[in-house]
């Protein structure tokens, strides 16, 4: 899909603005809800004589329709007029609640009166303390929490985060050291009993801490933490290699390292509150699997009510918002736009002096690019490249937007800029050549094209997609009929799932004559890729090469009706019209 090739030129990956001690353990919590909400859509009988009142039965539906699109915003809204319809009804209660809870809503506080005996509501109810100052209110919530599946991981944090806001730092750090590290989390527990001395200018015990904690793996969180404390304590060259070593494993992040190093003196945390959002976001991070997401969300708007300045977790959010953007669209080329316009406003808070604003940036490029806004996300970019020249990944990312919107001299100029800035050579560059091969081939100038496909070739070690790419344009062309068909055999060798590749291969083995061999290749090649009106055309060829006319006019009125390009379309109707018996 374009918007992940976008997004993975620069690298950008949600996980490493995570911290590695908060990492997801294999295994964690075989509920997937946490035991928290066996049914976030409030298990609400889909009848007209069921639960649910006729007067709010079409709102409902809506709800229902909007939950299962992963839409909690609207399903929120939604499930919101079917309660003033229907109030005091306690399963469309808990469906508005679920749903105001994952779109982040502040309807949620209102309806938690609704949903009292629920582990969500006592967090919500804890939040809301925290913020207003009352540390006791907030413990006597969080201690009603079960101390297993996920809330009893977080559970010890939280309490302990609230001992502190009381004044009482030193329980709060004892209870963390002893307790248990339940399910990999003793690092998580340790950590933040050293962001609790640290808080309170304990000095010594904050030491003892923090030379307890494992930063082999470094990230985003864990570097900025340990960076803060060795820098405030007089060891500035140990700080600024933290972060050269997060850059190193995590090269997405290069763009966020001089605001990185300028802010390495502050503190992480350095309130109560603030600590409690790092604990969202911990336990937010650790939710890896697709069933978890219903809460990784919420977890994550618990972060942001608390912090909302907290990027990281704004940053992981907007990556869930995409992922389901694409889950949710029509097509593979046509994500959901609502969840692409709810991740931009997500970023959009991040501001400029931000470390993490670049990264964002990056992202928010690809989410207005998948919105078909390509001058706005060129224009972002062209920011981002003017703060980071030279750069090649941002360069090549500019060329790929203008591609993709069909600008192919323009493209072709951040390709040049791009391959020079990465230098002659690279085996990573192949991509590069690969890209400005393909545009120029777009603008008809194969006498450039070609050598750029070959440079491709030699750097990548014949990557698939150049092998085809190569190998189909010489077999259209009528050359290196030979070598084109060894390179497509190859590339089928590596991809042998791939649809466009067998296409390839077929179309060349038509070309030489080998009907039966061509027909086999594509009619394998239309069923990997059903709907790729080219791979339809090349089939109906192989069936009129074959003699089996009815066929070949069908697979090319089935291929006519998927759109093709325009040269394409032409081709169709010239065979179709040939095809036809005279009148």
């Amino acid at each position: 899909m374009k918007m992940n090739r976008l997004m993975g030129r620069c690298g950008i990956l949600a996980a490493c603005f995570l911290c590695s001690a908060c990492a997801a353990r294999p295994g964690i919590a075989a509920n997937p809800d946490g035991g928290i909400a066996a049914n976030p859509d409030g298990g609400i009988a889909a009848s007209p004589d069921g639960p649910v009142r006729a007067s709010a039965y079409g709102a409902f539906l809506a709800g229902r329709y909007a939950s299962a699109r992963d839409e909690p915003a609207l399903a929120a809204q939604y499930y919101g007029q079917a309660l003033r319809r229907d109030p005091g009804n306690p399963a469309l209660a808990a469906a508005a609640y679920f749903a105001a809870l994952q779109a982040g809503s502040p309807d949620a506080l209102t309806l938690a009166a609704q949903v009292p005996d629920n582990a969500l509501t006592a967090l919500l109810r804890g939040n809301e303390a925290a913020m207003q100052g009352d540390f006791r209110a907030a413990a006597v919530q969080f201690q009603s929490l079960p101390s297993d599946d996920l809330v009893g991981l977080i559970k010890p944090l939280l309490l302990a985060w609230t001992a502190d806001g009381r004044g009482d730092a030193q329980a709060a750090i004892t209870a963390l050291e002893t307790a248990g590290g339940a399910q990999g989390f003793g690092q998580i527990d340790r950590l933040n009993a050293a962001l609790i001395a640290d808080a309170a200018d304990d000095k010594a015990q904050a030491a003892k801490l923090y030379d307890g904690i494992d930063a082999s793996q470094p990230d985003l969180r864990l570097a900025q933490i340990m960076a803060s404390w060795d820098a405030r304590n007089g060891h500035e060259d140990a700080a600024a290699q933290q972060f050269a070593d997060l850059a190193a494993a995590h090269p997405a992040l290069r763009f966020a390292l001089p605001g990185l190093l300028a802010q390495m003196r502050q503190r992480v945390v350095s309130t109560p509150t603030q600590g409690m959002a790092e604990a969202y976001l911990t336990l937010a991070g650790s939710l890896q699997q697709p069933s978890q997401g219903f809460l990784k969300r919420i977890f994550l708007h618990f972060a942001l009510r608390l912090r909302p300045d907290l990027s990281a977790a704004r940053l992981l959010l907007a990556s869930e918002q995409s992922q389901a953007a694409v889950a949710g669209g029509r097509a593979a080329a046509e994500p959901d736009p609502a969840k692409l316009r709810a991740a931009l406003a997500t970023l959009q808070p991040i501001p400029a002096g931000d470390p993490l604003y670049a990264p964002a940036a990056l992202q928010r490029t690809a989410l207005l690019a998948a919105l078909g806004r390509q001058d706005a996300a060129v224009a972002l970019l062209q920011s981002l490249i003017a703060a980071h020249p030279g750069d090649p990944a941002l360069l090549a990312t500019a060329g790929d937007l203008l591609r993709d919107a069909d600008k192919y001299a323009a493209a072709i100029g951040y390709y040049d800029q791009a391959i020079a800035a990465a230098g002659s050579g690279q085996p990573g560059a192949w991509r590069l050549y690969f890209d400005r091969g393909m545009s120029e081939d777009a603008l008809g100038d194969w006498a450039k094209a070609e050598p750029d496909l070959l440079e491709a070739r030699r750097l990548g070690q014949n990557q698939p997609y150049v092998l085809n790419y190569l190998g189909y344009n010489w077999a259209k062309r009528g050359e290196h009929m030979a070598e084109a068909k060894q390179m497509l055999q190859q590339a089928v060798g590596l991809d042998p799932n791939d649809g466009a590749v067998l296409d390839s291969l077929g179309y060349v083995e038509l070309r030489l004559g080998e009907t039966r061999d061509a027909l086999h290749l594509l009619t394998h090649a239309v069923e990997l890729d059903p709907d790729n009106a080219e791979v339809n055309a090349h089939l109906g060829d192989a069936f009129w090469q074959a003699g089996l006319r009815l066929q070949a006019v069908y697979q090319w009125q089935r291929a006519l009706a998927m759109q093709p390009s325009s040269n394409l379309h032409a081709e169709l109707q010239q065979k179709l019209a040939q095809a036809a018996p005279p009148a």
